[in-house]
């Protein structure tokens, strides 16, 4: 799982490599056609407007291959990285602390802590679910980067070191993505 600071310089990255590879292509038309382009510096020519599309094409192009090789979020490629997705403690909501079977009262997801530390989860399929089959990730991971974890569990908890911040679930992880 990446983190958002490691999404936002792979995006960086990748945007910057897809600028140089434009502008490489570029002054390649540029000197195939003897360096008579000039789109708007000083006047407006075929050959200025052969290196302005050139560019547009091998910058596009590039940019769809570094997504691909990267898999970064679109707004996060698109602003050379200014723009990272949302980090899951954002998303996590609190779930409530129940300290053994005889307080949880039936409803809702619940954490069960027994002398202090927590140790399962209430309220899903089975009567108590130990923390070590739920899918947990550190707060700062993007959220972008939890889909596959899914697929297994309906919920993703959210931890710092030791201490559980919080949990996804599913519906309000799809919301937030607008499908």
């Amino acid at each position: 799982m990446r983190t958002v600071k490691e999404l936002r310089l792979a995006g960086l990255f990748a945007y910057l490599a897809a600028l140089v590879l434009g502008l490489l292509f570029s002054y390649f038309l540029h000197t195939l056609l003897g360096s008579g382009g000039r789109l708007g510096w000083g006047s407006f020519n075929f050959a200025g407007l052969l290196e302005g599309v050139g560019f547009l094409l091998a910058f596009t192009f590039a940019l769809y291959l570094a997504k691909k090789a990267v898999r970064v979020p679109c707004t996060t490629l698109l602003t050379a990285g200014l723009l990272g997705p949302t980090p899951a403690f954002r998303l996590a909501k609190p779930l409530p602390r129940v300290e053994g079977l005889e307080a949880y009262e039936g409803r809702g997801i619940a954490l069960l802590v027994q002398e202090g530390k927590p140790v399962g989860l209430l309220g899903l399929a089975e009567p108590i679910l130990p923390l070590e089959e739920v899918p947990a990730v550190e707060g700062e991971v993007a959220a972008s980067e939890l889909f596959p974890l899914f697929f297994r569990q309906p919920l993703v908890l959210v931890v710092r070191g030791e201490e559980v911040l919080g949990a996804i679930p599913r519906e309000a992880f799809f919301r937030s993505l607008g499908v």
